[in-house]
């Protein structure tokens, strides 16, 4: 038996049946095979770059046997097993070249600078993560570290200053941080004044909405109807018999939600509470939860204890009268959820891939319309919006968004209010500065309004109407109707309209929290406990 030759890193493997390549015809003749053997190996270590670094693995994975015998067998021909180095190498250079096209975009069509304020794990050190969105993708600039300098507004000015430079002030739309902090705002307000205010500066749309759900859970009758649906979910959780019922009772057998913002997630989970009333009843009142000893037995004494309830029997008592008996509770439940939902409606579709700015002063223009027929009633949560809304979220280029967005403006004549018009106005005095004539810019702005020239053929007007709102300055349109190269308004659109970072970012922070990359306090504590089973997620918020 003929033994398989040894290999090592870089080393190429031939498996094929081997050849006499002794005559120079022989030879002559081998060329193109030798050519697609070069292109074939370029193939194959790009993939297998690409396995490496996507999963992690380190430098001696390449080294490992098992490893070379799975190359030897994927395919009868050579394979050539690259070193750690020469990945690395390669690796390096296509992400430099991806680097250079991307400040490419950023001078292009403008970008939006994300400010990603974290803690480490033990809590004693604080960091600010720096990267920058445009509409070809995100770039990783550098991780600054914060802690000495977070009550230091000049130091923090002048970090903020070199991450402006960096970049590039002409090119930045705006800077989007989850940290509104007072001494961040003032340093933030130094550096815009310090370059004119040429770019705005507004938090994440997703800190912002958390806030407002922040301001409405600490009423009293809100924070009352909290406090009993914690109950509920600490029992259900709590107990196994309870939780394995769940499972039979409620389709999707989940009540706690899973994001990642604190008051986001309690008001999702009261709402998922208020959906499976009927369910819950039905379990509590079932064969196997009524006959079984196992609904006082096997529940955690901590938990009851905390409670202040003298016996398991007396809570679990407590808790069947709240969801059998108790409907001042759920209808309480229902009216904060009239309030909160619209909220939480909002967070869906910025959530949404092809969501374009714009949609924000849509629909925090909707939620507050809600909250208005109402009542009065809810005349304090609603003074409570409004100091979040303008405070804080509202932006020139939320109202910019909104009024680029044909499939919106041209529907709806209400649209060119006077304060859309004066956020309108500026917008475009500050993302003019150094790129255009302001007033050719307005001018143009008047014949978009106006629909006149090309707007309002007839072949503008199909597009309007068949494109989904959504796609209107999102990634798949590539370039606006507007075009870019003819007039300082296209360039306009671009910037205002089609980058989407206020909620890239919120999804950039979701999808990092999934993967628990940020490690905070529990979003569920209070709603839930821990319990032997493992069955709980851990879930996190920042």
């Amino acid at each position: 038996m003929n033994k398989r030759p040894k290999t090592s890193s870089g080393e190429r493997v031939h498996l094929s049946s081997s050849m006499d390549m002794s005559s120079a015809s022989q030879l002559e003749q081998s060329k193109p095979l030798m050519e697609a053997d070069v292109q074939f190996d370029s193939w194959a270590e790009k993939a297998m770059r690409n396995f490496i670094f996507e999963v992690g693995l380190g430098p001696r994975f390449v080294y490992l046997t098992s490893f070379k015998e799975m190359l030897q067998t994927v395919h009868n021909r050579d394979v050539e097993i690259p070193t750690y180095e020469s990945m690395l190498r390669e690796e390096l250079k296509e992400t430099q070249h991806r680097a250079m096209q991307l400040k490419q975009e950023w001078k292009k069509s403008g970008c939006s600078i994300i400010m990603d304020s974290w803690k480490s794990r033990c809590g004693t050190k604080s960091f600010i993560s720096v990267l920058v969105h445009c509409s070809k993708g995100m770039y990783f600039l550098r991780s600054i570290d914060v802690s000495g300098i977070l009550e230091d507004m000049d130091e923090l000015a002048s970090v903020f200053s070199r991450v402006v430079d960096d970049v590039g002030a002409c090119n930045i739309v705006q800077v989007i941080r989850n940290d509104a902090s007072p001494h961040m705002r003032m340093a933030w307000h130094y550096v815009q004044k310090e370059h004119d205010h040429s770019f705005f500066v507004p938090p994440c749309a997703d800190f912002c909405i958390n806030l407002l759900l922040e301001k409405i859970a600490a009423f009293d009758h809100v924070s009352e109807v909290l406090r009993k649906a914690k109950e509920i979910t600490r029992f259900i959780y709590g107990n196994v018999l309870a939780y394995e019922l769940v499972g039979r009772y409620i389709d999707d057998g989940e009540i706690l939600s899973n994001s990642c913002l604190k008051s986001v997630a309690e008001f999702i989970t009261l709402d998922r509470l208020v959906s499976v009333k009927e369910n819950l009843v039905e379990m509590f009142s079932s064969p196997e939860w009524v006959s079984s000893d196992r609904s006082t037995r096997m529940f955690n004494p901590l938990d009851w204890i905390s409670s202040g309830f003298s016996t398991t029997t007396s809570l679990f008592r407590h808790i069947c009268g709240i969801v059998k008996t108790d409907g001042a509770f759920w209808c309480a439940a229902a009216d904060v959820l009239k309030i909160t939902k619209p909220f939480i409606d909002v967070l869906l579709k910025l959530e949404s891939e092809d969501c374009p700015m714009g949609i924000l002063y849509d629909t925090m223009a909707s939620a507050k319309d809600i909250m208005h027929n109402l009542g009065d009633k809810y005349g304090d949560i609603l003074h409570w919006v409004d100091e979040i809304w303008y405070g804080y979220l509202h932006s020139p280029l939320h109202a910019a968004g909104h009024m680029l967005n044909p499939r919106v403006f041209y529907k709806d004549p209400s649209c060119d209010d006077p304060e859309l018009s004066g956020r309108i106005e500026a917008c475009t005095t500050a993302i003019a500065k150094g790129h255009y004539d302001p007033g050719r810019l307005k001018a143009q702005i008047e014949v978009y309004k106006g629909r006149s020239g090309s707007f309002g053929s007839d072949s503008a007007i199909q597009q309007i109407v068949e494109t989904p709102q959504g796609l209107f300055g999102g990634r798949r349109m590539g370039q606006t109707r507007l075009s870019c190269r003819a007039s300082p308004l296209g360039s306009y659109a671009k910037h205002a309209l089609a980058l989407k970072d206020t909620t890239s970012a919120g999804r950039y922070w979701r999808r990092r929290m999934r993967r628990g990359e940020l490690i905070s306090k529990s979003c569920t504590v209070g709603w839930s406990t821990p319990t032997t089973t493992g069955v709980l997620p851990a879930l996190h918020h920042s």
